[in-house]
């Protein structure tokens, strides 16, 4: 206790003599700029290293100790920021990796064959695609027409080496759909209507609709696969009173800018 306290009385001596100075060559115009700094490079030193023993050292051992254990804590902080973005990444990946897996269990697995589009016809209220597969290519028809996840329409004419693709928007088209939200008790029929959309019929009126909500179809009947995007809703349609939801439903997809699509084998 002896050496802290002796430590501790040079400090605050070192400390007023250095503003003894800097008194000096405020008071006194002429004071040599030369003694203010001799000052500084004389007392920066000790007091530096006094300040390390004021600190909590005790012996002159402990005094060089504690430079390095600063480091080592500074290198602990660098290491512990590190560590964190690390598991920060490492939760977006598993993240990301959950979603995945949670659509790929959502969408059907397809088998399918790729079509190039030869042309997209709008006429009679029908909308259509002209395919470069047909019948010689194992097309058949009713079979899905999609791209990706999403559905295009299906086959309702084929020929040999090319087929006709109806398109969801075709006044011909009905569809058995359900909402993303209640694929189980939410399900009723979408309708094609070119330039319009489609218009869906028959959801219960319990069931909750929101704008927004994808409409996915619902395999009801065989012909298309479960859980195809259908699109989504744009406007409900229908009163309170009614018994059943009407909404009107927009596509995903920009048929006249596709070139590519798939026809549904399985």
């Amino acid at each position: 206790m002896l050496f802290k306290d002796r430590a501790k009385q040079i400090f605050f001596i070192g400390l007023g003599l250095i503003v003894l100075f800097y008194l000096l060559a405020w008071v006194i115009p002429g004071f040599s700029k030369g003694l203010r700094t001799s000052s500084l490079i004389i007392f920066r030193y000790p007091i530096n290293f006094l300040s390390r023993i004021y600190i909590g050292a005790t012996s002159l051992g402990d005094v060089f100790k504690i430079g390095s254990i600063k480091q080592e804590n500074f290198d602990l902080k660098e290491t512990n920021l590190k560590l964190m973005q690390e598991n920060e990444q490492l939760q977006e990946v598993n993240l990301l990796v959950q979603k995945y897996q949670e659509l790929t269990n959502f969408f059907p697995t397809l088998q399918t064959l790729p079509a190039e589009s030869r042309g997209y016809f709008e006429e009679g209220g029908r909308s259509y695609f002209l395919i470069n597969k047909g019948a010689d290519d194992g097309v058949v028809l009713d079979k899905a027409v999609v791209w990706g996840k999403y559905l295009v329409g299906k086959i309702t004419e084929v020929n040999p080496h090319e087929s006709v693709a109806e398109t969801i928007l075709s006044k011909n088209s009905i569809i058995n759909v359900c909402v993303a939200s209640n694929r189980t008790s939410g399900l009723g029929v979408a309708k094609g209507a070119v330039g319009t959309g489609m218009e869906v019929d028959g959801f219960p009126a319990n069931i909750t609709v929101k704008v927004d909500d994808l409409v996915l179809t619902s395999g009801l009947g065989g012909i298309l696969p479960p859980n195809l995007i259908v699109g989504k809703v744009l406007e409900k349609i229908s009163s309170q009173s009614e018994a059943t939801q009407k909404f009107l439903v927009e596509p995903l997809l920009d048929f006249r800018s596709l070139e590519f699509m798939q026809v549904v084998k399985n």
